[in-house]
């Protein structure tokens, strides 16, 4: 099971020119430091919070999905796919988290005779 957030956008601007929006400071985060290869290194900074992680894949000028994080939180992943149609370009944003075990914390479970079962239980 994931949650999951989608956007789509249509942008009156050639495919190249969204692939460089994208992967350059100022659309997705104030500073973006992308090594734009499989495993490469992904920074993003925004208003003094960083968010780190790594490039998943990348087609340039048409996908490039990646991996996110803030300190401690859970990762997500984000998928950016650059579509030309006509004289415009579609940009269809989707960012999926995976749910976790640990996402069950303080979620009380009912066991058999009205027992509640923790999250420990659950990780065991």
């Amino acid at each position: 099971m994931t949650e999951r957030i989608e956007r789509e956008l249509w942008l009156p601007a050639t495919p190249e020119a969204v692939w460089e929006a994208v992967t350059g400071d100022g659309w997705l985060a104030d500073r973006v430091n992308l090594d734009l290869r499989p495993g490469g290194d992904a920074h993003f900074v925004t208003s003094g919070r960083i968010r780190s992680g790594w490039v998943e894949d990348v087609s340039a000028p048409d996908r490039l999905s990646f991996w996110w994080a803030v300190d401690q939180e859970p990762a997500s992943r984000v998928e950016l796919r650059i579509e030309e149609h006509q004289d415009s370009t579609r940009l269809r944003i989707v960012e999926t988290r995976p749910l976790e075990v640990l996402d069950l914390v303080g979620v009380p479970l009912p066991g058999p005779g009205g027992v509640t079962y923790g999250p420990a239980l659950v990780a065991a």
